[in-house]
């Protein structure tokens, strides 16, 4: 048996479609090994098909950027350079072509590439993401092997730390300045609310983490403060906090109750989990053994 996969492109303009084969197999006896396909057989056909598809996408991007879009006359090219991408599916090596701008424009910029201006991070989201997401999971090394056994993909270690790092200043710049309080709003317009499914509950703990590369051990101790946040209907949330380093740690607290439905007039039960365990902000307040959630939602337990 051969199996023939192929790509059918069409461009949408009325021209006749692209026909690229990505992928040629072949099969004889059938076995538990050979039913579907291989590891290594996905991995190459989700790469030929990436290589196939992004090189048509960049490609007709790039015609359509050569008109001027105020006068609409044609824009001369000044030359080609190579722009590498990486993707969930591969790494790409694309060719990009730098256009003069039109003398209509006044910028100082005289000319400029489409492909680098819509790709200035030469990575994709989506393997931004992957990456994210493990490395907050799994260690850096196993994210690497991981990354690399079941994607067509060469990572490194270094690469996907600084991918890390990035979304996580993103991320934080997102999260909104820290305030005194974080509590809007009066009883009357909280007695409008509509009344929530149930409680949110909330488990802290913390510890002390000790930095091995120091000199000197109690310079290397830090407190770290972790918790998880489970509503009444829907998924669990987690949130952690360095009570030495984090500089939003009322707002980043507030923003994980916030998008799990939290309500001034929904109550709310903090449950410390260690006897030191200690969270200090203007909405909470958690001390052994006692809780109290001051100007929100529920009385002081």
């Amino acid at each position: 048996m051969k199996i023939t996969v192929q790509l059918q492109i069409e461009m949408g303009d009325q021209t006749t479609p692209v026909v690229v084969e990505v992928a040629a197999l072949q099969r004889e006896e059938l076995t538990p090994e050979t039913v579907g396909l291989r590891l290594a057989e996905a991995k190459a056909l989700l790469a030929q098909t990436q290589e196939v598809l992004v090189t048509h996408q960049l490609a007709a991007y790039t015609d359509q950027h050569r008109c001027c879009p105020d006068c609409g006359a044609r824009q001369h090219s000044k030359g080609q350079h190579t722009l590498v991408l990486r993707t969930l599916f591969g790494k790409l090596t694309l060719p990009s072509r730098r256009v003069i701008r039109c003398p209509c424009h006044t910028t100082e910029q005289r000319s400029f590439s489409p492909l680098a201006d819509l790709l200035p991070e030469r990575t994709t989201p989506e393997l931004r993401y992957l990456q994210a997401k493990w490395a907050s999971l799994v260690s850096y090394g196993v994210t690497v092997d991981l990354l690399e056994e079941v994607l067509p993909l060469h990572v490194s270690q270094t690469t996907v730390i600084r991918h890390l790092q990035q979304v996580a200043e993103r991320l934080e710049g997102e999260l909104g300045d820290e305030q005194a309080c974080v509590i809007d709003g009066c009883q009357r317009d909280w007695d409008r609310l509509p009344i929530p499914d149930g409680p949110l509950t909330v488990g802290i703990d913390g510890g002390y983490v000790h930095a091995r590369e120091r000199e000197n051990r109690k310079a290397g101790w830090f407190e770290v403060i972790v918790g998880k946040s489970m509503a009444t209907n829907g998924a669990a949330k987690c949130f952690g906090l360095v009570t030495s380093y984090d500089t939003k740690p009322r707002r980043r607290l507030f923003e994980t109750l916030q998008s799990q439905g939290l309500q001034n007039c929904r109550r709310s039960r903090f449950s410390p989990t260690a006897a030191r365990t200690y969270v200090t902000c203007n909405c909470i307040s958690v001390r052994k053994p006692n809780i109290c959630w001051t100007g929100s939602t529920s009385r002081c337990a």
